[in-house]
């Protein structure tokens, strides 16, 4: 035993004992401890606020000015963290560890060209000459597959894709060949099919140059593709550490379980979905739904009139090019045709500018269709007519990706639902206020969080409340667009779990669009697929997983497999 203890600690890259840090007297790292050795890739997986991204800003010396940070011994290549000035910090940040931050865009300066971007990490770290650092850069831009560099270097973050902007970032944090790598939450903003070649591009980085990688992420279905070892974070503690498939196999904290086994499965169906509370209180009540059971559904079902029609509708966009140049047009969905069905959860999923929202945004003229006929319980809905208008906006309601972009700050949460209210029923203030409670108990939410604002709220407390405020409006439709996308895995399960209570109490529709046909397979009852503004695929949604048509959607289920 103690000959292979010292065998991990003359190839350990990372050592880590004990590590505590304190904000204004509140613990919220409680002793960490573990080891990274080198040519080896660690995952950290928790919740949002378990203490993910403070371990990683801590390890890099960048945690706030405000806080107390003490360690047994935090040693990188077996020189000490604990003790180092500034100087030598920028000797070890961007040199031999790098760090890739979860949203490229907002790490990259938007008003300057990415290739003077890239050239400020070398011109910190190296005395290479003018022409062998535009050399480097090239070539790293190239590892990190981007097949174009001399139009990377010339371009604006805004004039790249996000998959783009992430591989960018990747070539940044390697550009001077570092020995540790921290990537905190990389794929979290992208869709699957880019979030799989990422993983797969980390992968062969890190065996290329032999170096080590601490992988921070809340999916532990996403870690298990690239990890050697998992340390599983809850409230400041590591909670559970071992080798990816041994704590896939066996997991033994509630904790762990929950974070596992909360997302959708893509080959049983379970209602409702279980919980990090339910695994922690050991209150499992799920059922299983048999094919049988969704068939007599679907019978019925079907057999309605649709609620929503649409037919040959179309999006185009007209782009000038310069002042004294023609336009240009650019078809952002081209002309489809679908029905959605009372009680009906109708799927929509396909990549990041496939069309998805810009079909949802034209469903209610938010953004208007440039041709095509939509029906709304039989009737052509006409936008001249103002009152049908307002009809429908109330008859269907958006649920936003961003619970917190979609309130207002300086509002609190009741006047924000209670302002919707109004609008339709003018009411007494007394009774508005009673509407309004009913509405965030409905939600799962009690009265308190009445007086409370968006700020005080978690990500999963202010989605619930996005949806009780377009509950206020009595809808018969919600077009979920991307609503869960932003939240935790457990989070996430509570809220698609709410979706599905709401649907059967209220007699609700939902047109459920995301990127993740895993959610989208447990949620919905038919699955429509969307590529390039085009409709290539709808199917009952067991059957689509199964026996996909299209070869889009064979790649997009293979990016979640």
């Amino acid at each position: 035993m103690s000959g292979v203890t010292q065998k991990k600690e003359n190839h350990s890259l990372l050592k880590v004992d004990q590590l505590h840090l304190e904000i204004d007297g509140k613990q919220l790292l409680k002793q960490i401890s573990f080891q990274l050795s080198k040519n080896e890739i660690v995952a950290v997986v928790g919740e949002s606020g378990s203490g993910k991204s403070l371990l990683a800003l801590s390890l890099l010396g960048l945690q706030p000015k405000n806080a107390t940070v003490f360690a047994k011994q935090l040693l990188f290549q077996k020189e000490s963290l604990l003790t180092l000035k500034s100087k030598a910090w920028q000797n070890i940040r961007g040199n031999k560890m790098g760090m890739i931050f979860q949203e490229p865009q907002s790490s990259l300066n938007p008003s300057m060209r990415l290739g003077k971007q890239l050239l400020e990490v070398l011109q910190q770290h190296t005395r290479f000459s003018k022409k062998e650092q535009n050399q480097k850069i090239e070539e790293a831009l190239l590892e990190v597959q981007l097949t174009d560099p001399k139009r990377i270097i010339k371009s604006y973050p805004h004039q790249i894709s996000g998959g783009q902007k992430q591989r960018v970032m990747i070539a940044m944090a390697l550009l001077c060949h570092p020995q540790l790598l921290i990537a905190d939450e990389p794929t979290t903003a992208l869709d699957v099919t880019v979030q799989k070649e990422i993983i797969e591009l980390l992968k062969r980085l890190q065996k290329k140059r032999n170096m080590s990688i601490l992988f921070i992420s809340h999916d532990l279905v996403l870690v298990k593709k690239l990890a050697d070892r998992v340390l599983v974070m809850y409230q400041g503690k590591i909670v559970e550490e071992n080798k990816t498939d041994v704590l896939f196999k066996n997991p033994e904290q509630a904790y762990t379980k929950g974070l596992l086994f909360a997302r959708p499965s893509t080959t049983e169906r379970w209602s409702p979905l279980p919980t990090l509370d339910d695994y922690q209180m050991e209150s499992f009540h799920s059922q299983q739904i048999t094919p049988k059971e969704r068939s007599i559904r679907h019978e019925k079902l079907y057999a309605q009139k649709p609620l929503l029609e649409v037919e040959n509708l179309e999006k185009t966009y007209q782009t000038r090019l310069g002042i004294f140049q023609k336009t240009n047009a650019f078809q952002a969905v081209t002309p489809l045709n679908f029905s959605l069905f009372p009680g009906e959860t109708l799927g929509l999923v396909g990549e990041s500018g496939c069309g998805k929202s810009t079909l949802a945004r034209a469903l209610i003229y938010l953004d208007p269709p440039s041709s095509g006929i939509i029906l709304f319980k039989g009737k052509i809905i006409d936008p001249k007519d103002k009152n049908g208008m307002r009809n429908i906006r109330q008859k269907i309601q958006f649920v936003f990706q961003d619970p917190y972009a979609s309130l207002h700050p300086l509002k609190s949460i009741g006047s924000a639902i209670q302002e919707v209210l109004t609008h339709y029923y003018p009411e007494s203030q007394e009774k508005l206020k009673s509407e309004v409670v009913a509405l965030l108990s409905q939600v799962g939410l009690s009265a308190q969080y009445f007086n409370r604002y968006p700020h005080e709220l978690s990500g999963g407390q202010r989605q619930r409340v996005v949806i009780a405020r377009a509950l206020a409006t009595k809808p018969e439709l919600l077009i979920c667009d991307e609503s869960v996308a932003a939240l935790d895995i457990s989070v996430q399960a509570q809220v698609l779990n709410l979706l599905n209570k709401l649907k059967k109490d209220l007699g609700l529709s939902y047109l459920f669009i995301s990127h993740d046909l895993a959610v989208v397979k447990y949620m919905s009852d038919r699955v429509m697929v969307m590529e390039n503004g085009r409709l290539v695929e709808i199917q009952e949604a067991d059957a689509l997983y199964e026996h996909p048509q299209n070869s889009y959607t064979q790649k997009l289920i293979e990016s979640i497999a």
